[in-house]
């Protein structure tokens, strides 16, 4: 081996763990990075469920008395009950009418089948009683 072998050998080496060392770095650039993102999700959750809370002990907590609270949330949740029953029964009512028009049509659909079919069938018999000469015949 000569010395130019040698250096290129040493020289191929240190750019390999030169390039390994990059790689370290840059996965724990990564690594801080993904860190930085959980922490600010985890950020945002805790202030939605603490702003939750803060505004569930706020009413419970309110300066009016227990009974004008509890007719209060019952007042509001006979609200949301009634809008809850609104929307089902405008939903249901969608639900029938659009059931309704689809099996109208299957219902057309297959009539006009079974029409067809019977049409079909008419055909085929009356083809059939007819002698073979004779149908030839009033082709020709």
């Amino acid at each position: 081996m000569t010395l130019l072998d040698n250096i290129i050998r040493v020289g191929g080496t240190a750019m390999i763990l030169k390039e390994i060392a990059d790689n370290i770095r840059r996965s724990g650039l990564h690594r801080e990075q993904t860190l930085r993102r959980n922490r600010a999700g985890m950020l945002a959750l805790g202030v939605v469920i603490g702003g939750t809370v803060g505004a569930a002990a706020g009413v419970l907590f309110a300066p009016r008395a227990g009974k004008e609270t509890r007719e209060d949330l019952s007042r509001r949740s006979s609200e949301a009950w009634e809008k809850v029953k609104e929307n089902a029964s405008t939903t249901g009512q969608q639900l029938v009418s659009a059931v309704e028009e689809k099996s109208s049509r299957v219902r057309t659909a297959a009539e006009k089948g079974v029409d067809a079919a019977k049409k079909g069938v008419d055909a085929a018999r009356e083809s059939l009683k007819e002698p073979s000469g004779e149908s030839e015949e009033k082709k020709g």
